[in-house]
């Protein structure tokens, strides 16, 4: 079972992403779940979860850094064996930092699971283009990162993208750089998953 772990600040469209990579590998033939880390309100639409045959679970967690990694193990453990998806995706919240919860679960050891890099979307209109406007998890989340997928750049003004992406450079040089595309894009999926 594949795990893939996507952060972001609220907003930055990870449910859409989710759906979109979801989509691709139900087409595919894979059978998706996907572990939702909420305070909130969920944006899943049932009816587009049914036809994709995605399952879902919700971790609903007061003190993140106590019981996080544990309730999302639990939930890994629990959607393994009832739905046996071959990918799962983890939507954490704009707090938690998506590199440190791979590494807690790393640690864990988990059987037939195989952890994808951690990924984080950023939104180019909304994303700051000097380190010192960023918020703490939003720099600490870039930082991070495996891949940071930057979305809504076709919106965005050339001088202001080229800058996003220098900061996000500047921050993460060993991060893969992804745009996410205005349409669909076949190759896109790939870029994430590997």
């Amino acid at each position: 079972m594949k795990v893939s772990i996507i952060g972001g600040a609220t907003g930055s469209g990870k449910t859409t992403l989710i759906l979109k990579l979801a989509k691709h590998l139900n087409f595919r033939g894979e059978k998706i779940g996907v572990i939702v880390q909420e305070t909130g309100e969920v944006d899943y639409d049932e009816r587009t979860l049914s036809e994709l045959g995605i399952k879902t679970r919700e971790v609903n967690s007061v003190c993140i850094p106590c019981s996080l990694d544990t309730d999302i193990r639990s939930n890994l453990l629990t959607i393994q064996e009832e739905f046996d998806p071959d990918t799962v995706f983890i939507e954490t919240e704009e707090t938690v930092l998506p590199h440190k919860l791979k590494a807690d679960l790393e640690r864990m050891e988990l059987a037939d699971v195989e952890l994808l890099p951690s990924v984080v979307l950023v939104d180019s209109l909304e994303f700051e283009t000097e380190d010192d406007q960023l918020t703490e998890y939003t720099r600490k989340q870039t930082s991070g990162a495996e891949i940071v997928c930057v979305g809504k750049v076709w919106m965005d003004a050339d001088e202001h993208s080229n800058a996003v992406r220098n900061l996000i450079e500047k921050l993460n040089p060993e991060a893969k750089i992804v745009e996410y595309p205005e349409n669909d894009d076949e190759s896109f999926p790939a870029k994430l998953l590997g």
